[in-house]
Order: C-alpha cells, then structure tokens, then sequence
C-alpha cells in the first residue's frame, strides 16, 4: 500500500515525535511511505525521520523552522503535486494545519483514502480556535477514517466531523521501552525532588505546579521543582517563580530530547494539564517506575488507575494538587508500590509488538 504521512512539521513533542515512534516500532513495514511536512521545524527530528525512511521519502515544502501563512499556503501546492505524481492509496493528516490543507487538497483526489489522525480531545490555541473548528467540521466530509492517540480523544473529537460512516481506529503514539530508563531507590533525599514536563502552554497549567510548590514550602516541605521543556509560557512561569520567591527553588531546564533519563530519580512526576490527548509523558514516566500525580484527563483516564498506578486529580487546583503531593511525598512505601504497578502495566500494554499487531489488524481492514 503506498501511504502518505502530512504533518506540519518536526518540532520536539508529542504527535510529532510521535511519528518517529511508529517508524521504529515498524508501524508502517511492508507499505511504501513518504512523509510531507510543511516546514522543518525546530531540533534535528527530521533528520531522524529521515533516516528512518529514506531521505528521497521526506518531502519538505519549506526549510523553515516555524509554520507560516505562507508555508502552509505554498506547502498545500507542493502537495498538490505530489498527490498528483505519486497517487497514493491512503493520506495520513497529523495535527490540524495539515488536517485542513490535507483535506482541501483531497478534495481534488476522491479516490485517496484520507484519514484523520487526531491527538487532543479539543483544539486550543491563541488565535483562530473558532476558526479552526468550523473549518474541520466543514471539510469533515472529506475524511474517510478517523485514527486518534487514545479511546478519550476518540470520542471527544466526534464534535468536529459530521455524522457519516468511518472507519476508527485507536493508534498510541507511544511504546514502552523496558531497556531505557528505570527509577532505582524511594527513598527520599534532603528535600523532595518533583518533576514535570511538556510543552510550556497554557492548558500544561504549570502555574499550578509552581504554586503547590509554594504551598509545600511554606507548610514546611522541603521540596524542589524540575520543569523539562519549553513554549510560550516560560516567560511568564519565570516570573511567577520570582514573585512566589522560589528561583532558587525551580530549574528550567528546557526541552530534552533524554529528559526521562534526567529526571527518573526525581521522587514524583506531576502532569496538571487539563486537556490531553494519549499524553505521551505521563506514560513515560509511569514506564520508569516514577511515582505519578495527574489531572483525570485524555489517555490517563485509560491506563491510570487511582492509588494503584497513580494518584489522580478530578481537576486542576493547586491546593488540592499540594495536599496530594503531601500525602504522597509521606509515604515511601506508597511511591514504591505505585510506581513499580506503573512500570509493570505500562510493558505489559504498550510493548512494540502491540503497536505492529495494531497495524496488522488496521491495513488488513
């Protein structure tokens, strides 16, 4: 089956890198795929990408590092002729600047199988989020199946397509690697070591995570804080760190392709966003062995089992999220249990071998 993969580009994250994964986890062997971006993106992930594939199978529109208007208006004509020359069976659409691009281009090839691949239960974004919507719903009628990262996201994103018949098929962008990384001791140093990361976006509420943090402190909890990743918010989350008077406190450490090799002998993994799709690094952490407190959202909501694998928040508050810490960073025994039931469901779910025999059953289909 010839298969064609859009996405917007290759920065650092989630549905992004999540791509990578199903390249190595051989998602697609035995298919002829070609993979088109509209830009390049940021780090050296395309790079990578293309060694996976082959460099003659990665189609760049522009070597840009952040998508533009005008990116993604030349890109939908680069496309336009790669569909036109390669004429594929199927067209994969990640993220939804290529979902609406993807799906107008489309429009002038019925006979492509388009599939929307979705990864957040709801779009959010600074500018243009109604806009956004109302386009999808709109070009909906173009997309033929539908994959998303979790059952969660599946069933939220109905919202933005119209009722027909498609094909739906779970595909988790995340496989569980025993050999990478695993949290050695729980016991506790001199002050508790708390950790989360992410893209610094609004929805990640890492403003929460700093005021629990503050809240611990001035209980008497010596405790510290490790923030992997970057965006638009660390600015502000800087700030507010200098007015709570805890710089000395947080490390920003940016975004780290091995974060979870830095961060696995931190003492609990901490994910407050309130809006998640699969939610690739809280199962990341979980698959080291660390300790983990999350907001009850998205895929979590799948493989997070409440005070057996993780302590799970029904929303974001972050008093309630200090008492939980609290009563967590208490017990060392209830870190150990947790965190070593999490590593053990998160090998036994989400092996490479699972993700390959999801891919039997969907191109069979």
């Amino acid at each position: 089956m010839r298969i064609l993969y859009v996405i917007n580009g290759f920065d650092p994250g989630g549905a992004e890198h999540g791509l990578l994964t199903l390249l190595r986890a051989g998602f697609f062997a035995g298919h002829d795929l070609k993979v088109f971006s509209f830009c390049r993106g940021r780090g050296d992930l395309a790079r990578r990408i293309g060694r996976e594939i082959g460099e003659e199978n990665l189609l760049i529109a522009k070597a840009e590092e952040v998508l533009s208007l005008r990116g993604i208006l030349a890109g939908g004509v680069v496309l336009f002729g790669l569909l036109r020359r390669w004429r594929p069976d199927a067209a994969i659409l990640s993220l939804k600047q290529a979902n609406v691009v993807g799906r107008l281009v489309l429009c002038f090839f019925p006979r492509v199988f388009c599939i929307s691949f979705e990864h957040i239960a709801r779009y959010r974004a600074r500018r243009g989020e109604r806009l956004y919507g109302a386009l999808l719903r709109l070009l909906s009628f173009r997309v033929d199946g539908v994959w998303a990262d979790c059952r969660e996201t599946l069933d939220a994103t109905r919202d933005y397509f119209t009722s027909r018949t498609r094909r739906e098929n779970v595909v988790p962008l995340f496989i569980a690697d025993a050999s990478l990384t695993r949290k050695a001791s729980y016991a506790l140093g001199a002050q508790a070591r708390l950790v989360t990361a992410g893209r610094l976006v609004d929805r990640k509420n890492v403003d929460a995570i700093i005021k629990a943090l503050k809240l611990l402190r001035d209980r008497g909890i010596a405790a510290r804080l490790e923030i992997f990743g970057d965006g638009p918010e660390r600015p502000n989350l800087q700030a507010l760190a200098a007015r709570l008077g805890l710089e000395a406190h947080i490390s920003f450490c940016g975004y780290k392709a091995d974060w979870l090799v830095l961060a696995s002998s931190n003492d609990i993994f901490i994910n407050a966003g309130d809006t998640e799709g699969f939610c690739i690094v809280v199962a990341e952490a979980m698959s080291a062995g660390l300790p983990v407190v999350a907001v009850d959202v998205g895929g979590i909501r799948e493989y997070g089992v409440h005070e057996a694998n993780m302590v799970k928040l029904a929303g974001v508050d972050h008093e309630d999220l200090a008492g939980a810490l609290a009563k967590l960073l208490s017990s060392e025994d209830a870190r150990r249990r947790m965190g070593e039931a999490a590593r053990a469901d998160m090998l036994a779910a989400y092996s490479a071998n699972a993700l390959r025999e999801r891919a039997r059953e969907i191109f069979s289909a």
